[in-house]
């Protein structure tokens, strides 16, 4: 059987590497799966500047993934390369299916991301971080008295434009229409804009340069006309920000966990709709997608794993405490211990069937009724009793009983027949009573 983590964190972007390092930290068996490269979209970042702490010169997204990696690495979080095709969240043991096998967690955290649409021209790849930016908050400051282009012309496209006025000397939005999407309010801040320009009915065709992107063709959608825009001499470069829209990574998810938009519906501590489900990073509803507040959901959800753990536990044997003592009133099993065991069993005539249960055992709960059933229809024929091994370990253990639960059947103070873990149905015990009769 696969082992069964307490979490697995499914992403190992900033959200998933920081819900490693955390759920690590607290000593949580942690398995980090991810599919790609580490990071997400920062891996493409050249440079941060608004993470907390970087400062220095030259720092980039890869370098600070990099380290979050072997901090997650440091505190045991295990790692797996793997694409997960199917997932089963509903249940106390959740179950991830993947192109290399299987994958069981008490709890998940989801942190598959969302990534931006890309804008769709000839050779975007090629310039991604190199003039081509998706985050007007990461990168603005990098276009200071530049010239910048936005494509789009939703909410986000133009908000995002009227953000970057604050930094380049002009910004000009391409939209493939001749009027905006935007809501009224947010287009009238905008065409009072004086620093914002608008190139209607056009979209980026290609996008070109050497290292750097230093021009691009754009072309009219209604006349097809191709027009080339080259960087100001002096400047060498211009920028080119996408805001067309974000594909969460979620269409695994459909149907299980609640969406909005394709997100991840969370509260405030990262719990989804599903128990021991929980969501970080961008893939969630939020309204800043950040490494600063995307590493922060994680170190939540991964304490948010930790405290749903250990209340499980506690309701558990809760439960199975309050079960055993109901049952214990209402029925004439016998209940051993050390003392009473050998000469109730070990010495007494007859057989006698032994129910071997212990403190916390679901299994063990869930078939105790039934053994205290069959002990009501059967009781005449042979003598039930019960031993919490919990309290007698070394008596079980001089039993050769290691596992659990165990429903033994004595004849003569000897052992003679038995179901053990997984065959210790109550299909299973039954027919073994009956053929004891």
């Amino acid at each position: 059987m696969s082992k069964i983590y307490d979490v697995i964190v499914l992403g190992a972007g900033p959200a998933g590497l920081t819900a490693g390092l955390y759920a690590g930290r607290a000593r949580l068996s942690t398995l980090i799966i991810e599919k790609g490269q580490d990071g997400g979209q920062i891996a493409i970042t050249n440079e941060i500047e608004n993470y907390p702490g970087q400062m220095v010169e030259g720092e980039s997204g890869p370098s600070l993934i990099a380290r979050m990696t072997e901090q997650a690495k440091k505190f045991g979080a295990e790692r797996c390369s793997d694409v997960i095709k199917s997932v089963e969240l509903q249940g106390d043991v959740k179950k991830l299916v993947g192109a290399k096998g299987e994958y069981l967690a008490k709890t998940v955290i989801l942190a598959t991301g969302a990534f931006p649409k890309p804008i769709g021209c000839k050779n975007e790849g090629k310039f991604v971080g190199k003039g081509i930016s998706f985050c007007a908050t990461c990168d603005a400051s990098f276009f200071e008295d530049f010239e910048v282009y936005v494509v789009g012309g939703g909410d986000s496209a133009v908000e995002e434009a009227m953000y970057l006025t604050k930094f380049a000397r002009k910004v000009t939005i391409i939209h493939r229409r001749n009027e905006l999407r935007a809501a009224k309010s947010i287009q009238e801040k905008a065409f009072a804009n004086p620093k914002l320009f608008f190139m209607w009915d056009t979209v980026v065709d290609e996008v070109c340069g050497d290292e750097l992107m230093d021009s691009m063709i754009v072309k009219n959608v209604k006349t097809g006309e191709l027009t080339k825009i080259e960087a100001d001499p002096d400047d060498g470069i211009f920028g080119l920000f996408g805001f067309i829209g974000y594909n969460p990574n979620s269409a695994l998810f459909e149907g299980q966990v609640e969406l909005d938009r394709g997100y991840i519906v969370t509260d405030a501590d990262m719990h989804t709709n599903i128990p021991g489900v929980f969501a970080a990073g961008d893939i969630r509803v939020k309204s800043l997608r950040q490494v600063v507040t995307a590493a922060a959901d994680g170190a939540i959800a991964a304490m948010q794993c930790e405290k749903y753990i250990a209340e499980t536990k506690y309701f558990r044997k809760l439960v199975f405490s309050i079960l055993y003592y109901i049952i214990k009133e209402l029925t004439t099993m016998l209940e051993l211990d050390k003392n009473t065991f050998e000469a109730e069993v070990l010495q007494a005539p007859g057989k006698i069937l032994v129910d071997f249960y212990g403190d916390g055992c679901v299994p063990c709960a869930a078939l105790m009724p039934h053994v205290h059933a069959f002990a009501e229809t059967y009781g005449d024929k042979i003598k039930f009793c019960a031993l919490n091994t919990t309290k007698a370990r070394r008596l079980a253990i001089s039993q050769k009983v290691m596992g659990l639960p165990v429903i033994a059947i004595y004849e003569n103070g000897v052992m003679i027949d038995s179901r053990v873990k997984d065959d210790a149905t109550p299909e299973a015990v039954e027919e073994m009573i009956k053929a004891h009769c």
